[in-house]
């Protein structure tokens, strides 16, 4: 996959990439000495400070799926990038903030030890194989993959096995500690810069008029459905797919990591109270430097980028020299600030919540850190594989906010806030492996007997039914699945004798 973008940097921009590329590994080498427990790496030892927490939580979710999936989304629908698929998570970021201090108040170190709990181990260990999918860093690779062949001029290939190589590195060495100290400045980093390229490339664009007549040109029609918050382009069923990926956030294992970490449920409502209107504003600064990439194909302004790669077309274009390096530095901190979040997340769900439960109760504290290094390659191998299988990032995004959904919510809520309600093993097993393998079922369905449209960019099913012909799209799992899961659970809590013990 070739960028068509050309990216000149002077030596001051190299100097800004590589000092602070140093500087992030340097904090990584540092906090490695004082993680003497699975609860210091994994963890932080339950002690990240509001403002450690905010900057985290922020940096986190600045990930490359905002990044690049918002502008994408931009690039080809305008504002229902923030409308339909951005706008949704800040009403859920709202919602968490209430929640997590319940969560907090359980004291546990993972989601999956809570179903765990309620429901058995079968359902623990499905529970942790849908977080694990959901947590490999697939989307981060490609985005780390395409920066490195825009700036090293390398074949997209190459550039993603040298960023899980660089990821797997920092990763091993760093811990939650120093992924909580780097973010601070990363997340500052990038919003100035983002907020910066914004304005200047909105002005010199000419406004809301220069961007109509660069979209009319470009689209050589009326632009109108750019401006709309339905869109003229996608479906309804669509829009409906990217607004309830949104759900993710009620379950996001790296979400609940840094709730489980954080110092008291007060402090994780007031990070996440705080942290809501930055993401806001930095998801409709993406979206809105997509549009604003199409109207400059449109006037001229720069050659038709990957749609990938719109947002980085139009701030190379108009960030100067310095300021370029220092957006580029901060893409790729904040990706592998992200990367080295996930990965480990997942890490942590192969050895602390499928290896030990299952295999080893006993494991130490010490050889626990130990394994949870070593499985970070597992989780970057499976993450590279999928990045060469997906061709856009929100594709990858749907695919893991469904798996995770779809496996996960129902039970995990059902268990934290129907405290009274008596669980039994059979509605934790059957609501977990109808999501997971029905899930999974679907995109494979969907991959092998569909096609893939170019007309909407996706893999379509076109079936026969009731005499009427009916197109079901692989984003289309995401809200067709859940209704089988909560008739799985309630069968599962009608038909289910026994109760799953209190402890994992």
């Amino acid at each position: 996959m070739e960028p068509a973008l050309e990216i000149s940097l002077t030596w001051l921009d190299w100097t800004i990439i590589l000092i602070y590329l140093v500087a992030m590994i340097g904090v990584g080498l540092f906090f490695q000495k004082k993680q003497g427990s699975f609860e210091d790496y994994f963890l932080a030892s339950k002690g990240l400070t509001m403002p450690l927490l905010i900057g985290s939580l922020v940096s986190t979710f600045y990930g490359l799926d905002t990044l690049f999936g918002t502008s994408e989304i931009g690039f080809f629908e305008g504002v229902t990038g923030f409308f339909a698929y951005a706008l949704p998570y800040t009403g859920l970021y709202l919602l968490m903030a209430f929640l997590a201090p319940r969560f907090r108040e359980l004291e546990g170190n993972t989601f999956i030890d809570l179903i765990g709990k309620n429901y058995g181990k079968f359902a623990q260990a499905i529970s942790a194989c849908s977080s694990f999918f959901y947590a490999i860093n697939t989307m981060e690779m490609m985005g780390i993959g395409f920066i490195f062949t825009l700036l090293f001029k390398i074949p997209f290939w190459l550039g993603v096995l040298i960023a899980a190589v660089i990821v797997v590195t920092y990763t091993y060495t760093g811990g939650l500690w120093a992924v909580a100290v780097t973010d601070m400045f990363q997340f500052t980093i990038m919003a100035l810069s983002l907020g910066i390229a914004l304005l200047i490339c909105w002005t010199d664009l000419g406004g809301y008029n220069g961007i109509y007549s660069g979209l009319a040109a470009y689209l050589d029609a009326d632009p109108w459905y750019f401006f709309s918050p339905s869109g003229g382009y996608l479906t309804a069923g669509v829009i409906a797919s990217y607004a309830l990926t949104s759900l993710a956030v009620l379950c996001e294992p790296a979400f609940l990591q840094r709730i489980f970490a954080s110092r008291s449920p007060r402090d994780a409502r007031h990070a996440l109270l705080i942290s809501t209107p930055i993401w806001t504003a930095y998801e409709f600064a993406c979206c809105m430097l997509g549009l604003a990439a199409v109207a400059a194909v449109g006037l001229g302004v720069i050659g038709e980028p990957h749609a990938n790669l719109a947002l980085i077309a139009v701030v190379a274009r108009y960030l100067p020299p310095g300021l370029i390096g220092l957006f580029l530095a901060g893409v790729l901190a904040a990706a592998m600030s992200t990367a080295d979040s996930y990965f480990l997340v997942s890490s942590g769900n192969l050895v602390y919540d499928l290896y030990r439960p299952l295999f080893n109760p006993d494991l130490s504290s010490e050889k626990l850190m130990a394994y949870t290094r070593r499985a970070v390659i597992i989780s970057a191998v499976i993450s590279v594989a999928l990045s060469f299988y997906f061709e856009r990032i929100m594709g990858v995004w749907v695919f893991q906010a469904s798996i995770l959904i779809n496996t996960v919510l129902i039970p995990l809520y059902a268990s934290v806030f129907l405290k009274k309600l008596p669980k039994t093993r059979l509605s934790g097993s059957l609501a977990t492996a109808t999501g997971f393998f029905g899930t999974i079922f679907y995109y494979l369905l969907i991959s092998t007997t569909g096609h893939f449209s170019e007309d909407w960019g996706t893999m379509v099913l076109q079936i026969n039914f009731c005499g009427r012909s009916v197109e079901l799209w692989q984003e289309y799992g995401i809200f067709l699945i859940p209704p089988f899961v909560l008739l799985a659970f309630l069968i599962g809590q009608l038909c289910g004798k026994e109760k799953a013990p209190r402890t994992a």
